[in-house]
């Protein structure tokens, strides 16, 4: 049990309206144990037509009663106390007041709060004499009391009158009505208004709501540190954001200004050669004139002429071999510009990109703080409210205050007992490394570097039709289980399991669970499921959120055949598009909480995306249908994408090749995986394209049965992953810049 507390150890801001700034006047006490002045609340409650109002401190939703402001409690633990500042002020102040014994207008020494008025020192002697006020003796203040600023609140509580029944206020209280809220109430009550109620001694009350206060105040003393903690973890979740970043930006830094050295050498390297092509032109084209001037004058005069010719000839010739190597030097230089341009756009972007994550973890971080500060502020509230009542030792201030802040500690220690799990992945950003763009072409190796047996589970329904890396150095694979799972693995680069999750594809679908999946952060990959399971996964602890988009298709007349085919990412965005079947010629795109966005129209050419990839803002689609691969705009603004281009079809052997998977690389380049069958066993074949995807570079043929690719970073460099859909295996080329 807490120590008495002397008035004098008691904040004045706790006896103040935090509306008015003044003393309480008939105060009134909220549910939130929030307590204001009657008049200032009336304006709260004024304009209020739902029946609710938000307290002004802690901004708790309180209901407000049929009659109004006159319907919240009052505090008369409050009223008491401040009827002793009253006092206190009026003692300490000297002031004359009608003595009640003598009705002589003298100097105050004691008040009796039997009597409730002041006494002179010697009617003050005569209460204390006389046997007539020998009740009143006990219930008398003195001024001797307050000069030793050691009256506590239990003192002061047994110095005051029990309370009359809130009835028959002619009759002192002699029982506490539990079924009406510790109303006090007389002997008359018992076989009048509150017959048949619950009806105790005060001090069995009081005492039992004591007890049941100090378990709620000792569970909250056990979640203060919880709260506590969570302000650390959010404190180490923002250095951890800001140490982050700026490691980022500097290794940025460092890859722009590397890149741009490159650069900058390339076009010096330009400009030496176009200066020796000159100077080595100027010395032969010197020698040929001088054998020409040699010539002509062996020869007779006569043909001079026809030897001037030939010099103009040559002077034409070489100025024109000149002009022409500086245009290809000129161009080559232009091209350098345009690529040290984008190189500034894409360094602007990326630390636009990564200050915009930093703010969207930094506004989720403040919202978590003010969640602690709201239950501190709550906590702290209670905590002085309780301990002031406890400490009065006033059996029906207990029975009358305790109810109310034990229904106000229940939730509160509700919200102590949250975890907030998701502060330790509030740290997780979004980093991709710049993509290189002074690299003028990637060669693939000629054969696979390493050949790799997934180990995962293997079934006769095992089918592998997804593939991504991930920024921790891992790739994960999807694809389908059995007839109604489908699975998510994280592996290694040695094909060992990490994580492995096998997903119901739910009920209600006939489609196969074909999942698909694509990096969205550093931690998190998207994945969609052809039963239209949409998940966001995490690598770490397996951990997913899932959302079923088939509501999205009820409106499209395209027979049964309504299901997601394909999933890409705008990591900058933090987009999620997923591409669909046949007939349906349209695209989702979602935010990473699964809030839908837009639907995308694609253009009437495109029938069936089998695989789609987002790269410098277009979408590249790999069509089943047509057999083609396109390019199409994204504004997410528009609800219908354009046509820009078809990426050149590889024309070998003379088969009809369909293309099945899409990704890049860190230089822009864009590879497609196709083959010549739709089913059963077939040719498979990679293809190369420029950064743009208009150009066709490289042909390579694979291993037969491939189904899906992607790219990796390791420590040796950029990898090239290809992977077959039954056999489990994954072949590993080398991507070798120059």
């Amino acid at each position: 049990m807490a120590c008495p507390t002397p008035w004098k150890d008691i904040a004045d801001t706790f006896f103040e309206c935090s509306i008015c700034l003044d003393l309480f006047k008939e105060p009134k006490l909220l549910p939130c144990l929030h307590r204001f002045c009657k008049q200032c609340l009336e304006p709260i409650l004024e304009g209020q037509a739902n029946g609710t109002f938000e307290c002004p401190l802690c901004k708790d939703v309180c209901k407000i009663p049929n009659d109004r402001v006159d319907g919240f409690k009052t505090d008369f633990h409050m009223k008491s106390m401040l009827q002793f500042i009253q006092l206190q002020k009026t003692f300490e102040n000297k002031e004359e007041r009608e003595c009640i014994g003598c009705e002589e207008k003298l100097k105050v020494t004691a008040y009796c709060f039997m009597c409730k008025e002041f006494l002179c020192v010697q009617c003050y002697q005569f209460h204390l004499t006389k046997k007539i006020f020998v009740k009143h003796r006990k219930h008398v203040l003195a001024l001797n009391d307050l000069e030793g600023k050691s009256l506590t609140q239990e003192k002061l509580a047994s110095l005051m009158e029990a309370p009359r029944c809130h009835i028959h206020p002619e009759h002192m209280a002699q029982l506490c009505c539990c079924t009406c809220g510790n109303l006090p109430v007389c002997v008359t009550c018992i076989f009048d208004e509150h017959k048949g109620h619950e009806l105790r001694d005060v001090r069995k009350v009081a005492n039992d709501e004591r007890e049941h206060l100090k378990e709620i105040l000792e569970e909250l003393v056990k979640r203060k540190d919880t709260v506590f903690n969570i302000a650390d973890k959010i404190n180490r979740v923002n250095n951890d954001v800001l140490s982050i970043v700026a490691e980022t930006k500097a290794k940025w830094k460092t890859q722009y200004e590397d890149q741009t050295r490159k650069l900058r050498n390339k076009k010096e390297k330009e400009k030496r050669e176009l200066d020796r092509f000159k100077t080595v032109l100027e010395k032969r084209t010197r020698k040929e004139l001088k054998e020409l001037e040699t010539e002509m004058e062996e020869k007779i005069r006569k043909i001079r002429d026809e030897y001037d010719r030939l010099i103009k000839i040559k002077i034409r010739e070489s100025k024109e071999k000149e002009d022409t190597k500086r245009n290809e030097i000129e161009n080559r230089e232009f091209k350098i510009d345009e690529t040290m341009n984008r190189l500034d756009a894409v360094m602007n972007e990326k630390n636009k990109t990564i200050d915009e994550q930093q703010q969207r973890k930094f506004r989720k971080t403040q919202n978590l703080s003010d969640l602690c500060n709201q239950w501190v502020n709550k906590f702290e509230n209670v905590s002085i409210i309780s301990t002031s009542v406890l400490e009065s030792h006033n059996h029906w201030t207990e029975a009358q205050c305790i109810p109310d802040i034990r229904a106000a500690s229940e939730p509160l220690v509700e919200d102590g007992m949250k975890d907030f799990p998701e502060i330790e992945s509030l740290s997780d950003i979004t980093i991709d490394d710049l993509p290189i763009l002074c690299i003028d072409s990637v060669h693939i190796s000629v054969n696979a570097e390493s050949v790799v047996d997934v180990d995962v589970i293997k079934s006769r329904w095992f089918w592998l039709t997804g593939i991504t890396s991930t920024g921790s150095g891992n790739i994960v694979i999807s694809g389908r289980l059995s007839h109604a799972h489908s699975f998510i693995t994280v592996i290694n680069r040695q094909g060992r399991q990490i994580r492995h999750n096998k997903i119901d594809k739910g009920k209600g679908s006939s489609f196969q669970p074909f999942r698909h999946c694509a990096a969205l952060s550093r931690d998190n990959i998207a994945s969609v499921c052809e039963s239209n399971q949409v998940v966001v996964y995490n690598i770490h602890d397996g951990s997913f959120t899932q959302n079923n988009i088939t509501s999205l298709f009820d409106d499209i007349n395209a027979g049964d055949a309504k299901y997601a085919t394909c999933i890409t990412t705008d990591t900058k965005r933090g987009h999620i598009i997923v591409g669909t079947s046949r007939k349906i010629g349209l695209l989702f795109i979602f935010d990473e909480e699964f809030n839908f966005i837009r639907a995308l129209k694609l253009p009437e050419v495109i029938k069936w995306s089998r695989d789609i990839l987002y790269h410098e803002g277009v979408l590249l689609i790999c069509d089943e249908e047509s057999r083609c691969a396109y390019a199409v705009t994204m504004d997410t603004s528009k609800t219908e994408a354009e046509l820009l281009y078809k990426l050149p079809k590889p024309d070998i052997d003379g088969l009809t090749w369909y293309p099945s998977s899409i990704c890049k690389d860190r230089a822009g380049f864009v590879y497609i995986l196709w083959s010549d069958r739709q089913l059963g066993s077939g040719k498979d074949m990679i293809t190369q394209y420029s950064q743009d995807g208009q150009q066709l570079l490289t042909t390579k043929q694979t291993e037969d049965g491939a189904e899906c690719m992607t790219t990796m970073m390791t420590e040796e460099g950029e990898k090239l992953l290809v992977a077959t859909k039954w056999s489990g295996k994954m072949f590993c080329y080398g991507l070798m810049p120059e």
